[in-house]
Parts: structure tokens; sequence; C-alpha cells
């Protein structure tokens, strides 16, 4: 199983270069940073090599989803940007060795109803999929929560499950991020026995707050006892907003790092 910490979430007050260094003395041996775009591929694919780490996954460049801009991916006037899109992270995941892409969903359009957006959304991650298989790269979803995140269309488990079900792509993986399906009401512990075939990656942070394990509600003993039943062996990553330094301790690190031994 491999380990990963976020580099903007959890380590974002450092200089970029020196996240990875960080990331590195804390123990990991992989990262997330969904849009690294600002940096060339081959000196991000240097930053990783020169300290032991692999990226898990990268997102396709993305509407502004926080300030609620329409998604690529939903809207069918924006094709021609979640075309370039795909072109654009295929070229820098090949460079980093990164076979996860996130096709990330966005808000829809006021002028686009809910049928046509999903419709869209599926008509593109059929179409993205194809692609990216390719190239030998994968395509992940996520359900992201629309309280956090208003207008976030792929907001909900159920309806990540849907779009998936209606493209008829066995392939496609889910990225798990138990602190969403908290918001949610969801519960992550019955979907991964349900789904545990789909699940490509799990994220952590607590709820609420979305801080550090430990802090809010979560059973992550229970959380855990359920990844040992399903034998559990791809991915997990801390994606938390610290409220303390990191260097005092990264909660939950220790029994990831025991647990993959």
């Amino acid at each position: 199983m491999t380990i990963s910490i976020h580099l903007d979430y959890i380590l974002g007050t450092l200089p970029l270069a020196e996240r990875f260094v960080a990331a590195r003395k804390l123990g990991f041996d992989a990262v997330e940073f969904p849009f690294p775009y600002a940096v060339p591929a081959e000196e991000y694919v240097s930053l990783l090599a020169d300290n032991g780490l692999r990226q898990i996954s990268i997102g396709a460049p993305a509407c502004n989803y926080k300030a609620g801009e329409p998604g690529f991916s939903l809207t069918p006037s924006l094709k021609g940007e979640f075309d370039r899109s795909i072109d654009t992270v295929i070229g820098y995941a090949k460079t980093i060795d990164c076979p996860n892409v996130h096709l990330f969903a966005g808000p829809k359009a006021d002028d686009v109803s809910e049928e046509l957006a999903f419709t869209t959304y599926c008509d593109n991650l059929r179409e993205g999929a194809a692609r990216l298989r390719v190239e030998g790269l994968r395509v992940v979803i996520e359900a992201v929560n629309s309280t956090d995140f208003p207008g976030y269309f792929m907001n909900r488990l159920d309806r990540v499950i849907k779009a998936i079900e209606q493209i008829g792509d066995d392939d496609t993986g889910i990225i798990l991020d138990i602190y969403h399906a908290n918001v949610n009401a969801e519960d992550p512990i019955a979907f991964l026995r349900a789904h545990s075939d789909r699940v490509a990656h799990i994220q952590l942070a607590d709820f609420p707050g979305r801080h550090e394990p430990g802090t809010g509600g979560i059973d992550f003993g229970a959380f855990f006892a359920a990844l040992d039943e399903i034998h559990y062996a791809r991915s997990i990553g801390l994606e938390y907003v610290p409220t303390r330094p990191v260097f005092e301790g990264v909660p939950l690190a220790e029994h990831l790092f025991t647990s993959i031994h």
C-alpha cells in the first residue's frame, strides 16, 4: 500500500521545492498535488525523483470550480476546453510517470439543465477515459461535497457510481474521500464494502472541520478495520487542513506506515 501526503493542503505553507523534502522527511513515499502545471513537467519530475517520491494522481486542467466557474466536462460549449485539458494532462502525466488522472467536474452552467450536464459529463468521461487508456493512463473521479464547494456537480458517491455505470467503463476508478462522504452523511465504510473494486485511492481528514484525524468525530479505527476486512492494498492519502505544525507530528502516519509492512 502506498501512503501519500497532500503538497497543498498539508504542506502548502512551504516553498514548493521544500514540500517534497518535507514529505520525504516525514516518511512518505508519495504525494498528491492535483494542478502542478505552473512548474514545467521536467522540473516537477526531478523534484519527485530527487526525494524518492511518486505522484498518486494528477488533475486534468479544470475550471476555477472554487469560484463557481462552469466545468469543462459538464458544459457542451466548453468541449474544446475539455479536449485541450486532456491533451495537456496526457503530456504532463506521462512525463512525471503518474498513471491516475482525475477528471474534475466543477459546477454546471446556469443555462444547462441537470440532465444535459449529466449526459455531457458521461460522454466526456467516456471519451476521456478512452483517450487516456491508449496512453497507459487511468481516469479517477471523486465525489466533492457541494457544501464546501457550492455547485459542484458530481457531489455524491451515488452520483459517481451512476455515472460510471452509465458509461460502462470497468476501468474508471474512484477516489474515496471520507471527509466529503461525512459532509454528505454518506457512509464511507458501507461504500467501501459495496464498491471495493472501484476504489483506486482513499483520502483522509476528520469531520467536521477537515482537520487532522482525531480532531473530529470520525471513527478511524472502524474505517481501518474495514480496510483490513476487504484486504485493501492500493493507496491512502492524508488531505487535511493542519491546525498545528506538521513537524510536531502527522496524525495516523505511524499507523499507516506500520500497516504497509
